[in-house]
């Protein structure tokens, strides 16, 4: 498991003209060990270049990000699984070898990989897809596949990137509730950008909510609906109060 502290996080970006165009102002929050996340925000605030940052693919230009291990000392970036909006599958490759290969470069040993390979295709419902070419899959397969990839490694610290909206609404729901129990019966911690917020609701132990570019945090709330989460009138209500948020998030920056 897992614990990250943003701190002040900030980010410029160069425009073509080159004036320069604040993406992140001074954002905070914490990732609480063994929960999930979500992180909602209006389009183009960011949400995704903050991923990006906790991954180490961009470089903020203020701030600090804090990984802490079990017992709650500071450490470097630690081993971090990502799941994207698309399943990223290597086509040539079968769907135990692209989580081989995902393995691989995680550094776990050889010998462990035939172990989680099986151990997370068979959490993912997709046991018997092993030596299957993701082409013959379903979009919604492919991406279990992705998240199984992104579990296999077994890292304290998952991030996902709006990781169900390019299938749909029946398929996406499906996934939700997969990935909903995978994280209560595995307790990875759990960052997801999502911009539907019955999602948010379902999946969610803390709600980040952004302020519009640049992107400020407007609240951080708990998600008090019980645990195992079922979808039901207590999702929707939830996802409504959070409608609202953001709904004042931008009439106060209008």
């Amino acid at each position: 498991m897992a614990r990250l502290e943003v701190s002040d996080a900030q980010k410029w970006f160069r425009r073509e003209d080159g004036r320069s165009m604040k993406v992140l102002d001074r954002a905070s929050f914490e990732l609480r060990e063994g929960s999930v996340t979500a992180l909602i925000g209006p389009s183009g605030c960011g949400k995704t270049t903050l991923l990006n940052a906790i991954v180490g693919l961009e470089r903020l230009d203020g701030g600090d990000l804090v990984f802490r291990n079990d017992d709650g000392q500071q450490q470097s970036r630690p081993l971090i699984g990502y799941v994207f909006q698309g399943p990223r599958l290597l086509p040539w490759k079968r769907v135990g070898d692209n989580i081989r290969l995902a393995l691989q470069g995680a550094n776990v040993p050889r010998e462990e990989w035939e172990t989680r390979v099986h151990k997370y295709l068979d959490l993912a419902g997709l046991s018997e897809f092993v030596d299957q070419y993701p082409l013959y899959l379903s979009g919604g397969q492919r991406q279990r596949v992705g998240l199984a990839r992104a579990l296999a490694i077994e890292s304290g610290l998952v991030l996902m990137d709006e990781p169900f909206a390019s299938v749909d609404e029946l398929t996406a729901r499906q996934l939700r509730e997969t990935s909903r129990a995978l994280c209560e019966q595995l307790h990875r911690t759990v960052l997801f950008v999502t911009h539907n917020l019955s999602e948010a609701a379902y999946m969610s132990d803390y709600v980040v909510v952004l302020s519009g570019r640049p992107a400020r945090v407007q609240e951080y709330v708990e998600n008090s609906l019980p645990t195992p989460r079922r979808w039901g009138p207590e999702v929707h209500q939830f996802a409504a109060e959070l409608e609202g948020k953001l709904s004042s998030t931008q009439e106060a920056i209008a």
